[in-house]
């Protein structure tokens, strides 16, 4: 689809909303209430992460800077700044947080990993890469704001042909024994997940006749998802992939809509889920401090 000029729908500039993504639209809605709505855009950059989010950021440093600078995984972590500066911030959330973040970050887990993840994109034809390369787009006419898209690898082959392509990691299980905590190995699933289809369709959209593909990978095993070994992957399964990305985008854009900038009126239309606020390990609701649930809580008193 041909960007034509846009404007900003009032009925996110009534809340402040600048932009969406898939991210916003893949997460429960009484959270995306609470981290878009109810809480700032300062706040929300503060919330502390977990040790998946920030493993995540160092395999993703390691992985691209090998692949886009032809350099071994042992080269980038002895020269690479960033890795030792994301580990030595790093603030677990909980006990457990700092255990499994210490497997995540032991030399030998995370250079398996990162070399997993280029075997996977080994199997793809030799690029030249870009990583974290930014892109807007105006998905539908009907949508009132634009998609902010960050892509992890693009990458443009002898014969010119474009590949698009998302890196997901797969961390091990910490789980408690008599010995205390032990972190088990896990396998690259064997289809992707809907989220990540719908985010790989949307990175097609912004470079058409691009091919994608999915690298996941753990510290024991990897598998590449491309169109020829993945239907949802072909062009046909990812239209249905951005429609339902459409669907999420257009429901909460018409609960905007109706609200008219009254955070209360949204509050109403939004559904909280008070049953997950309690959950001590809930995925969610961790690192949310009692002021912002509180905050968030008044809306439904």
């Amino acid at each position: 689809m041909a960007n034509q000029l846009k404007i900003i729908g009032s009925c996110y500039k009534n809340f402040g909303l600048k932009h969406t993504s898939n991210s916003q639209n893949t997460i429960p809605e009484d959270i995306r209430f609470l981290k878009y709505i109810v809480m700032t855009e300062k706040e929300r950059i503060k919330l502390p992460s977990n040790c998946s989010f920030e493993g995540g950021k160092l395999v993703h440093e390691i992985a691209e800077s090998a692949l886009c600078n032809n350099k071994t995984v042992d080269e980038v972590i002895l020269v690479n700044s960033r890795i030792k500066k994301i580990i030595d911030n790093f603030t677990p959330l909980d006990n457990k947080d700092e255990l499994k973040f210490k497997h995540i970050i032991d030399k030998k887990n995370l250079k398996s990993i990162s070399e997993n993840h280029l075997k996977a994109i080994n199997e793809l034809p030799k690029c030249s890469w870009i990583a974290e390369q930014e892109h807007t787009l105006w998905l539908d006419p009907e949508i009132f704001t634009y998609f902010l898209i960050y892509m992890d690898l693009v990458g443009v082959s002898g014969d010119d042909q474009v590949y698009i392509g998302d890196i997901k990691n797969v961390f091990g299980t910490l789980t408690k024994t008599k010995k205390g905590f032990s972190y088990s190995n896990k396998k690259a699933p064997v289809i992707p997940h809907h989220s990540h289809l719908m985010q790989i369709s949307l990175y097609c959209e912004c470079i058409p006749g691009s091919k994608p593909f999915i690298s996941y990978a753990s510290n024991c095993d990897y598998r590449l998802f491309t169109e020829d070994n993945c239907n949802e992957l072909k062009p046909e399964n990812r239209k249905k992939y951005i429609q339902q990305l459409k669907v999420y985008q257009l429901s909460w854009q018409k609960k905007l809509e109706i609200a008219n900038g009254d955070i209360k009126i949204l509050s109403q239309l939004v559904r909280p889920d008070f049953s997950e606020m309690r959950k001590t390990n809930n995925i969610w609701w961790s690192g949310i401090n009692k002021e912002y649930r509180e905050r968030f809580k008044k809306y439904y008193a």
